[in-house]
């Protein structure tokens, strides 16, 4: 049976968000949402995210191969690998904000227990090394640290990658961790010490909110 296209008002509206946030530069970043068992919508190459229209995403087979088809993002593998490998993702988003990515420029380590916000939306955050953008090996790499239960993933020198059970899930993600990688930094320059709330409460927090612990 063929896929049906669907409106894309999701994803049009999630790239005005990352826009309105500040969240985008140029061409950068891509997004994609899972239509069916056997394809995802993913955003074409060379688009603007905040100026997104319905001519701007392409239909693309879950098992297709790399760089199938043509005018998708040039990420489009790392979506596939990451549908793939988790039947619970609905949305990927990939995206480059200032403080992320600028903490993708460094070792500089991340706690996710320091507001409640961090501890519940972001569980464990994975890295991985700089690898070429658009390549099969860095696709396996995310989608490998992605694991069965992680939802953020930091590229070194790139960006990041979140996922969700639905777009504004995953843009949670994108949101809140640039708001840690900002109160980090911050507290780096002013030679300020963040005080953790610590593992047990972090989790006695998910646990009271229904939360699975991620990572």
């Amino acid at each position: 049976m063929p896929v049906e296209l669907v409106p894309h008002q999701s994803l049009i509206a999630l790239g005005r968000l990352a826009g309105s946030r500040g969240y985008l530069w140029g061409t950068g970043g891509n997004l994609s949402l899972r239509r069916s068992e056997s394809h995802f919508l993913i955003t074409m190459r060379g688009t603007a995210l905040d100026q997104l229209d319905s001519q701007d995403f392409v239909l693309a087979p879950l098992q297709g191969e790399l760089g199938e088809p043509p005018e998708a993002s040039t990420e489009i593998q790392l979506h596939r690998r990451i549908y793939q490998a988790r039947p619970d993702v609905r949305c990927v988003i990939h995206l480059s904000p200032f403080y992320t990515t600028l903490v993708a420029c460094t070792d500089l380590e991340l706690p996710t227990d320091i507001v409640p916000e961090t501890a519940l939306y972001l569980g464990e955050i994975a890295r991985v090394p700089y690898i070429q953008p658009g390549t099969d090996e860095l696709a396996r790499a995310v989608a490998e640290a992605l694991g069965k239960e992680r939802s953020v993933v930091i590229m070194a020198n790139h960006g990041v990658v979140t996922v969700g059970e639905s777009p504004l899930d995953a843009f949670r993600r994108v949101e809140v961790l640039e708001f840690l990688c900002r109160m980090v930094v911050t507290a780096r320059s002013a030679g300020l010490e963040l005080h953790r709330i610590g593992p047990d409460a972090a989790a006695r927090l998910r646990r009271s909110y229904g939360v699975k612990a991620r990572g």
